[in-house]
């Protein structure tokens, strides 16, 4: 029971922190001195630091003065202190304003471009599924309807007499 319950500990510690989370207890207090005792486990971020700033994000303090490493695990500041100030950047002139709803330049030849786009692409989808009109009761396409007319007249004259052909010749 000993020997599976040490097995599990053991394991355990491959994965889990090597100190007590709740009152940050070391677990491997004694072990210390034996050559198979636990690295410092790696920190998963970028090496060296997890930010581009030198300066704790959440207290705006120092880096150097207010970290989650020991003092001698810190990294190191980056570049030399920046000037402080504000770095404007002027977006550049967008081609259609969204609070006036309307284009910068030539805004009525545009709209016009985009509807004649619109309906080029709702009649292709319209196209795409729908090919004869039940209301009317024909085609939509008039050389389609002419067609189908024809093919139809065409079959009327022979229809039925395949069926003739098969009557006894009695009758």
């Amino acid at each position: 029971m000993v020997e599976v319950l040490a097995k599990n500990k053991d394991r355990s510690l491959r994965y889990e922190q090597t100190y007590n989370i709740l009152n940050f207890e070391n677990k491997l207090r004694g072990l210390e001195e034996r050559p198979d005792y636990p690295k410092d486990k790696p920190w998963y971020f970028r090496p060296g630091k997890d930010t581009l700033v030198d300066y704790n994000i959440i207290s705006n303090v120092d880096m150097k003065e207010h970290h989650f490493a020991a003092p001698e695990k810190r990294p190191e500041p980056g570049q030399k202190e920046r000037e402080r100030g504000k770095a404007i950047k002027v977006a550049p002139q967008r081609e259609y304003n969204i609070v006036s709803n309307r284009y910068v330049e030539h805004h009525d030849a545009k709209e016009e471009a985009n509807m004649e786009i619109q309906k080029a692409e709702a009649a292709k989808e319209f196209w795409k599924t729908r090919d004869y009109d039940p209301i009317r009761g024909q085609f939509y396409d008039n050389d389609k309807e002419k067609t189908f007319v024809e093919e139809r007249d065409a079959n009327a004259k022979v229809h039925g007499k395949d069926q003739v052909k098969k009557l006894p010749q009695t009758v």
